[in-house]
């Protein structure tokens, strides 16, 4: 039977070993038929590969492989386990990178909406405070020009009744100063010099309108007598 075996190890080199309740793992040749390779019986009782059983083959240190391949199993799923806790927590850690960025977004965007917003109502505001400034410069500007225009027509009113004043003050001057020169200046009577002969002149050119030297002697007559008034 030993040969049986042996001729089978040599022929597949892996033996089958039970790790766990209903799963099977392959071994080695080596390491699953050692110099004391061992087997465990309907029983529970490990038995070496010579064939000798004792009380010191339970505690001979190859009786604890079983166990070593049942500690792998149990290593290997706890792997799993912290494969997939690391992949959880890298999804949980990319879904929060995701939603941080989607904040940020909708933030941006709400606060870009807001400040459009905010600049279109600055806007109309700009322009209702121009609106009124400017109404209430033209307010300003009618009232001055409105108090210029009183100044302007209550300068001229002084003005007019100045004159008025004055031509007053003057006339009654004027005729104050004429009755005193009348008083103090003697009219005199004056009459016509040489009347006669000045008639006698004219008439004398109506009829000799042809012959003016005729009226010669008249006109020398007329000379003497002016000349005479004057020195008399």
């Amino acid at each position: 039977p030993g040969k049986r075996g042996g001729h089978r190890e040599l022929q597949f080199g892996v033996q089958p070993v039970a790790l766990e309740p209903g799963r099977v793992a392959a071994c080695p040749l080596a390491s699953c038929h050692g110099e004391h390779r061992e087997q465990r019986g309907p029983q529970g009782v490990v038995r070496n590969g010579r064939g000798g059983a004792g009380p010191g083959a339970a505690g001979h240190p190859d009786s604890k492989l079983p166990r070593s391949e049942y500690g792998g199993g149990r290593q290997s799923s706890g792997v799993e386990e912290d494969f997939l806790k690391r992949y959880k927590q890298e999804q949980a850690k990319v879904q929060e990178e995701l939603f941080q960025v989607v904040t940020r977004e909708r933030e941006a965007a709400t606060k870009h909406r807001s400040v459009s917003v905010k600049r279109g109502e600055g806007s109309v505001d700009q322009e209702k405070q121009k609106s009124t400034q400017l109404a209430r410069e033209l307010e300003s500007r009618e009232a001055e020009l409105s108090r210029r225009d009183t100044f302007c027509k209550e300068q001229l009113g002084r003005i007019e009744r100045k004159n008025v004043e004055m031509y007053k003050l003057s006339s009654q001057q004027f005729h104050e100063a004429a009755s005193k020169m009348e008083g103090t200046i003697k009219p005199r009577r004056i009459e016509p010099v040489c009347s006669g002969l000045q008639a006698q002149i004219l008439r004398c050119y109506r009829d000799h309108l042809q012959e003016v030297l005729l009226c010669s002697d008249l006109v020398k007559a007329y000379q003497h007598c002016v000349s005479a008034a004057h020195k008399g």
